[in-house]
This record gives C-alpha cells, sequence and structure tokens, in this order.
C-alpha cells in the first residue's frame, strides 16, 4: 500500500515559482507580500491541499504579536465599564508563558491596518466590546489571521461574551421571588434599553421579553420598553410616568441607566425596593455613588481576556482550530433594590 505523500511548503513554492521564503511569510499571516502573490499562494496552498506541521513551539520561547482592536466612543462613561488594563492583564495571563506584544488599535474602517513593517508578522486578531468593521474583517480573513470576538458574536467566528439573555432572565427571576412571591405582588416590569450598543441591547431585551413568556407576565416590546440614546436623555419626571403606566419593576440596560433612574426616582420622591424593583448590569464602580447598592450581574473584563488569552495559545502555538464560541454565565450581585 502506498503512502500519500505528504505536500510541503516546497511544493507550493515551485508551483508558484516563488521563492519558499515568501510562501513562508504568506502562511504565516506576513504583512510584507503584496496581495496578488498573496492570493496567488493561498489559493494553490488550498488546491495542492497543503498542511501546517503540527509541531509545537516551546511556549516559553514563543512570541505573539496580536492586535487588539477596542470601540471608538465619545462616551466617557463606557470607560467605567470597560477598563483596558484588566483586559490586557487578563490576555497575558491566559497565555501563561506564551510572550505577546498586544497592539492597541481603534475599530474603524482603515486601508493600512496591517501596512506597518516595523511590527513584523501579526499572529492573531481580537476585537473587543466592538463589532468588526466588515472591510476591516475581510482584511484579516485574506490574510488567514485568527480572529476572536470579545462581548460581541458572529455566527462563523469564535468568541467569548456573557449570556446576556440568560443574565436578564435571571434579574427577572430574583424580581419575582423578591416582589411577586414574598410580597404577593403582580410584578409589571418594564426595560430601559441604550441603542447605541446595538447588539448587547437586543439581546438583553431579548433576555427580559423571554423571560416573561416563561413566567407568564404580560410584556409588549411595543409598549413596555424605553429606550434612550445617552442617560441625560432620561427625563427628570420619567418615574412618575412609569409608576401612572404601573410599573413596579425597572430592569436596565446597565447600571449606568439604572443610576439615572435612581437619580430620577429620588428627585420624584419615589424609593427602592418600596414603589419599584430595580435592577442594572455590569457591577461597576457607579455603585458607589448611589447610597443603596443596585442588584445587578457581574461583569468580569479580566475574566473575559484570560479566555481569549487561553483560546490565542491554544490556536496559534498548539494549532488547535476548534471553533470556540463561548458563552459564559454571568454572576448575579445581590443588592438592595428588588
Amino acid at each position: 500500500m502506498t503512502r500519500k505523500k505528504r505536500v510541503t511548503l516546497n511544493d507550493v513554492a515551485r508551483e508558484c515559482g516563488l521563492s519558499p521564503s515568501t510562501v513562508s511569510r504568506v502562511l504565516n499571516g506576513s504583512i510584507l507580500v503584496g496581495d496578488e502573490r498573496r492570493k496567488l499562494i493561498l489559493e494553490t496552498a488550498r488546491r495542492l491541499q497543503y498542511q501546517k506541521r503540527t509541531i509545537r513551539k516551546q511556549e516559553s520561547r514563543a512570541i505573539l504579536n496580536i492586535k487588539l482592536f477596542l470601540p471608538v466612543t465619545r462616551d466617557a462613561f463606557v470607560h467605567m465599564f470597560y477598563d483596558v488594563a484588566e483586559l490586557v492583564e487578563g490576555m497575558h495571563e491566559g497565555c501563561g508563558e506564551v510572550k505577546v506584544n498586544i497592539i492597541v488599535k481603534l475599530n474603524q474602517e482603515e486601508s493600512e491596518a496591517f501596512a506597518n513593517k516595523k511590527l513584523g508578522d501579526i499572529d492573531g486578531c481580537v476585537f473587543a466590546f466592538t463589532d468588526p468593521d466588515e472591510k476591516l474583517l475581510k482584511q484579516i480573513d485574506q490574510r488567514n489571521i485568527p480572529v476572536l470576538l470579545i462581548n460581541r458574536k458572529l455566527p462563523r467566528y469564535n468568541y467569548v461574551k456573557y449570556d446576556d439573555e440568560a443574565c436578564m432572565t435571571a434579574l427577572l427571576e430574583k424580581i419575582i421571588a423578591k416582589r411577586g412571591k414574598v410580597r404577593g405582588e403582580l410584578v409589571r416590569p418594564c426595560f430601559i434599553g441604550f441603542p447605541p450598543v446595538a447588539s448587547i441591547n437586543r439581546e438583553r431585551k431579548k433576555g427580559v421579553v423571554s423571560g416573561c413568556e416563561r413566567y407568564g407576565i404580560s410584556f409588549r416590546p411595543d409598549r413596555d420598553v424605553f429606550e434612550f440614546d445617552a442617560v441625560k436623555d432620561i427625563p427628570h419626571d420619567f418615574m412618575h410616568t412609569l409608576h401612572k403606566r404601573g410599573y413596579n419593576a425597572v430592569i436596565c440596560f446597565n447600571d449606568m441607566v439604572a443610576l439615572s433612574v435612581y437619580q430620577a426616582a429620588q428627585t420624584g420622591g419615589f424609593s427602592f425596593p418600596d414603589d419599584f424593583s430595580l435592577t442594572g448590569f455590569d457591577d461597576s464602580p457607579v455603585q458607589e455613588f448611589l447610597p443603596q447598592r443596585i442588584n445587578t450581574i457581574r461583569f468580569n473584563v479580566a475574566h473575559l481576556g484570560m479566555e481569549a488569552g487561553k483560546w490565542l495559545k491554544n490556536r496559534i502555538i498548539r494549532r488547535d482550530e476548534r471553533l470556540m464560541q463561548h458563552n459564559l454565565v454571568g454572576e448575579y450581585v445581590d443588592g438592595d433594590t428588588i
């Protein structure tokens, strides 16, 4: 029985009429080869069914160049939730002995995202708290660079995020347990959304809807959802409006929105949890500004970074090409407002 000869990098080079070093750069995601040659090499490698060798590098000697794409935002309060230092520290911890150079970029359309030759080859790209720009994502795919999304998801890409839908349902369950079962009241919830973070807002709203359906609570998105593009847009008499409409539970997009709702309630003479149950999301530092602790879900940025670091090591060093789509379970943090 004749064993089929394994296709090597030199075979690809001969077929393309190029040097092995040029082919090696392209197959390892280098930025130093033009688009035309890169396309020829990648197509030839696929046609010949070339596969990289799976010999592992010694982890203590490996050095990875990772591009970390962060959101473009003019909202200062966003930085109270997503501490980049915690994220980077978590990524380093997840990579273990593997040394990592993290190159931070903003997620915006830029034709020269991979044009800086001084940075060397890019081994992986991470998009954190931002939806990838489509043109940029196409550039990355063309270079066969591994991609991971943090707290976002796309069907065919690797991601690690918190299960927003399940977390919001868990908060609703806590409200039902306190206001419904203990006090014997009919729970009338509303959701205060934040459309600028569209994908997360959509999932958290869906969690409230599905939770209400599960427990037989009347909830209509066209009637029971209030959305504001900025927290400063929440009017001072907002709680009077909610009270007149019969609501007794306010489920907020995050802690910052909940903070604004809390302030509006104080202005209107309402209190928590007597008049309303109130929940947030993130367990952010804004909690320190309030006399009461808001019931919330802990959003652990360092843990997200650690999961990302583990994936980078397994994917790049250990050649584990399995798709990772990991939904983390958020930790409920008890408070004084439900």
